[in-house]
């Protein structure tokens, strides 16, 4: 793709689950890096707009495909604790940034986090753990995975907490219609047609999301990497005004680097909407992710 070159490689974890990484590298020197953390269901490759945009100001991007996600190995939409996912990215983080010259590696140049949904909680995880393994300049928090939008009825919501304790590798459909991602209806058909994402969680990832959930909400203000938090109000798939509550609930988020944005009506994949609404929304991360890498004069 202009500006960039893609790679990929596998790196294995500490439980010998393969973890499959996509790595894009820009043509020129190396300014500052970025590492995507994508949401459920989904895969890293869905991050290349976003690599494409970073890569023309120096930025080398990568991220992995979650454990039992997109090409990485593990079963299929299982995880045990949001910490499993925070491990593996830690160990991908790590294992990246041995391989790259000294020059390049997170005590020499700008690091940053971009956690869109599921991958925003995940990245709250990492947070919590490991904030000071590396040492990152900022987080971007996109659409993140608080509440889902639609709301579980009392029946359905016993039976998932049943199965969560006593069946935790049933696996439960994730019914997210297609045009709930985003308004643009070439995204919306590319989504759709995607064989790499998986259409089923099991009940024991959803207890595993609830117990991530509850960490953050208890532990959230211990964060102390600067973070950009945004939402879009019509989101239709993550519930915006539970990540709003999250956000408000720190104490002087502003002392710490803290900023949350909100777009009226915009639905849950921000940076997939149309070319017009995308764009101040491309415009807003992108400043501040050079702002924090020290590039904020371009």
């Amino acid at each position: 793709m202009p500006g960039v070159k893609h790679d990929e490689q596998t790196i294995e974890a500490a439980d010998g689950t393969s973890l499959y990484v996509e790595r894009w590298e820009p043509r020129g020197a190396v300014r500052f890096v970025v590492v995507f953390v994508h949401g459920g269901g989904e895969h890293v490759g869905r991050y290349e707009r976003l690599a494409t945009m970073f890569g023309e100001h120096g930025a080398l991007c990568f991220g992995l495909d979650h454990r039992g996600q997109g090409k990485s190995g593990g079963r299929p939409g299982h995880v045990e604790a949001f910490e499993d996912y925070a491990r593996d990215l830690r160990l991908v983080i790590e294992t990246v940034a041995e391989s790259r010259p000294a020059s390049e590696r997170p005590d020499r140049l700008p690091w940053l986090l971009f956690g869109h949904s599921m991958g925003g909680l995940i990245s709250l995880t990492y947070l919590l753990d490991h904030e000071k393994a590396i040492p990152f300049r900022g987080a971007v928090i996109s659409s993140p995975l608080i509440e889902a939008s639609v709301k579980v009825g009392a029946f359905k919501r016993w039976f998932a907490n049943l199965a969560t304790k006593y069946m935790p590798n049933m696996n439960l459909p994730v019914a997210i219609p297609p045009e709930h991602i985003c308004r643009d209806p070439d995204e919306v058909a590319r989504y759709d047609r995607d064989k790499r994402r998986i259409p089923t969680f099991t009940a024991g990832w959803f207890g595993a999301m609830q117990r991530a959930v509850a960490r953050v909400r208890a532990e959230i203000d211990t964060i102390q990497t600067p973070c950009l938090w945004y939402v879009g109000t019509g989101d239709l798939i993550c519930d915006p005004h539970a990540a709003i509550k999250v956000f408000r609930s720190m104490k002087e988020p502003d002392a710490k680097g803290h900023a949350l944005h909100c777009f009226d009506g915009y639905y849950h994949e921000l940076h997939n909407e149309p070319a017009e609404l995308r764009a101040p929304v491309m415009e807003m991360v992108q400043d501040w992710v050079l702002q924090r890498a020290g590039l904020e004069d371009e």
